[in-house]
């Protein structure tokens, strides 16, 4: 059997377990797609809306995923797009005041059915978490805080990570290609150890921000 790979995130103080190790006792509470987050097809979602080669766009994703790497114009794309979406949340206001974020990590990634996970320590005065993953494929993400199953609900700031529809332009495959996402919110105590475990198929981009 593949054992997941975990990928070291120098936010929140992270703490990285490699390759191997023996996974947590306890398993993630999944929550069900909601209806903008569910992939309207399994080939093509956000290619048929987008009338991009759909055929190009499941090759790309799938060589990403077996080869466990991205694509360099698929990467350079979505690192763009994190980009913006880290100024658009420091950007936001609430009541008045600028959101108080304690931390802000990008990654992007190619994943697979195989499990990734990114292991993190919460540190600071930050106890609410947000965790958002997009990408141009199906992509699905669970929580453990420590070795239990997080208390989860979907993140409230993914819909306002970009300033309209979350896209690419990916000019390999045709134009522009809308992405599929997942999200979660999750409260947590400073010093608490946070795994975030992702699947899907080939290059996503991942943004885990906590804000007191």
């Amino acid at each position: 059997m593949r054992s997941a790979g975990f990928l070291s995130v120098p936010m929140l103080a992270a703490a990285l377990a490699c390759g191997g190790g023996a996974p947590p006792s306890a398993s993630p509470s999944s929550v069900p797609p909601s209806g903008d987050e569910r992939a309207t097809t399994p080939a093509d979602a956000g290619a048929r809306s987008s009338g991009i080669d759909a055929a190009a766009l499941e090759k790309l994703t799938a060589e990403e995923a077996k080869s466990g790497a991205c694509d360099a114009e698929h990467k350079a794309a979505l690192e763009k797009l994190l980009d913006d979406a880290e100024a658009n949340v420091r950007a936001k206001t609430d009541d008045g005041a600028p959101l108080k974020i304690e931390s802000f990590t990008k990654r992007v990634l190619a994943l697979s059915d195989a499990a990734k996970g990114i292991q993190l320590t919460l540190s600071g005065k930050g106890t609410q978490v947000h965790v958002v993953a997009l990408s141009a494929k199906d992509v699905s993400l669970d929580v453990l805080a420590g070795k239990e199953a997080a208390t989860t609900m979907r993140s409230s700031y993914k819909a306002e990570l970009t300033k309209g529809p979350a896209t690419i332009a990916l000019p390999k495959v045709g134009g522009t290609v809308s992405l599929e996402g997942d999200s979660r919110q999750i409260e947590m105590k400073p010093g608490t150890p946070l795994e975030v475990r992702l699947r899907g198929q080939g290059c996503a981009g991942v943004v885990v921000f906590s804000k007191s």
